[in-house]
């Protein structure tokens, strides 16, 4: 079975939305084939051509090749769920790019909304060898000998998920509550990665980034606070010092709950 997850900042993946009277750069192709493997698949659903380049509508495009998509508004990104994996694919929709890594972009196109990526990132991460025939109208697709899997050069999602998240301002507390009883029971390690937080349940995970250095941590609530009204969070001195919060004091920190998360042994 193949389940591949793409994580996409909020966007609208329609599967067979008109892209309308938005006014376009290039030209539209209305109808076109994509043949994998010698199995040919039309798609309604229109592409796009601007100079060279080629742009698929993303959903229906990787549906296709059995991948399945989810959006998740909290970790801003989509998940791809094939070959029994789940894979991530960042997108910076403010600068309209698909980030595979650290050294590799791509010029991404939004049409109403609607999410559209370039061959050359399809020739990237997938385990096809890609023609595209202009008379025809047709994307031609062959698996890459020996290959395994759909995908390639993608880096797989973590096992758990954002649930929610938000911002504002997070203290560190240590000193004289080191070895004290938190609110759970537990004795209070300021070295340790944990934080305070009035409302989230005990055991709850949470990824903290401090916004000034834009370093992160993974803490879990043992303790309620703060106790200072304009205050989201409370963490230990080491997570603090971890994300290079602990000498300002206080600072703007994003939170995101983790559902799933599995600290490592």
């Amino acid at each position: 079975m193949l389940c591949l997850l793409f994580l996409i900042p909020q966007l609208v993946l329609a599967d067979d939305a008109n892209p309308g009277n938005e006014t376009i750069e290039g030209g539209l192709i209305n109808q076109f084939t994509v043949t994998i493997n010698g199995q040919a698949t039309v798609f309604t659903q229109p592409a796009l051509q601007e100079n060279e380049e080629v742009f698929f509508p993303l959903r229906a495009f990787l549906r296709a090749f059995g991948a399945e998509i989810e959006w998740n508004p909290h970790e801003g990104a989509t998940r791809i769920a094939a070959d029994e994996k789940e894979y991530l694919l960042k997108m910076d929709l403010a600068n309209l790019k698909v980030i595979v890594d650290e050294n590799t972009t791509f010029a991404l196109k939004m049409i109403n909304s609607h999410a559209y990526m370039p061959l050359g990132l399809i020739q990237k991460i997938m385990n096809y060898d890609f023609s595209w025939v202009e008379e025809a109208q047709t994307l031609r697709a062959e698996r890459t000998p020996a290959s395994f899997t759909v995908f390639r050069d993608l880096r797989e999602a973590p096992s758990y998920r954002v649930v929610e998240t938000f911002t504002g301002t997070a203290s560190w507390y240590g000193g004289k509550f080191h070895g004290r009883e938190t609110n759970n029971g537990e004795i209070f390690d300021e070295n340790g990665f944990t934080a305070a937080h009035r409302t989230l349940p005990f055991n709850t995970y949470l990824r903290v980034t401090f916004l000034d250095s834009d370093k992160s941590t993974v803490v879990r609530i043992n303790d309620r606070g703060p106790h200072v009204s304009g205050r989201i969070l409370d963490l230990s001195r080491g997570a603090a010092e971890e994300i290079g919060l602990r000498p300002h004091g206080l600072g703007e920190v994003k939170v995101e709950v983790l559902s799933g998360y599995q600290p490592e042994s």
